[in-house]
């Protein structure tokens, strides 16, 4: 398992940077016609699922086969860490990006009736247990279809 990590997490950290990038730059076109607010979770979820099936594809690949269940939920919550910390990434950029002053970040963190740091830990908790999920299903997704596309050319090649 430990020689497929680096290009798994590889493939896995491209896939959702681009995606997060691509998602980000459509919810700023979306928001100038009002529709950027109601799209930003979906575009989370997409995010996710899209590095997840990536992921779920490359083990697929280097497996031959569908992987099980056990190792889908290790390599998962592993994505889901990595996930949560590049999402936190992802997130200071934007913020620093937009000119966020630290005291505006505290003045919001207090709005919520909390520190910054138990802000920041509440949305880090939030994030990985909203992540794991979603990456599990986009992980399976992608590796069931390759394991189909294995096992259909596996038939092909018997004829």
């Amino acid at each position: 398992m430990s020689s497929l990590l680096p290009g798994l997490l590889t493939r896995y950290t491209l896939v959702f940077i681009g995606a997060q990038i691509f998602i980000y730059l459509l919810v700023l076109v979306l928001d100038s016609y009002g529709w950027g607010d109601s799209l930003s979770s979906a575009g989370n979820v997409a995010v996710l699922m899209a590095a997840g099936s990536s992921a779920g594809s490359f083990v697929a690949e280097r497996l031959k086969a569908r992987p099980s269940w056990g190792l889908s939920l290790k390599l998962c919550a592993l994505l889901a860490v990595v996930a949560t910390v590049l999402g936190g990434l992802v997130l200071t950029g934007i913020v620093l990006f937009n000119g966020l002053t630290m005291a505006e970040l505290q003045l919001l963190a207090g709005e919520m009736g909390m520190t910054p740091v138990t802000a920041a830990l509440v949305l880090a908790g939030v994030s990985l247990a909203l992540s794991f999920p979603v990456t599990l299903a986009g992980f399976r997704i992608g590796a069931g279809q390759v394991a189909k596309q294995i096992e259909k050319q596996a038939k092909l090649t018997e004829i």
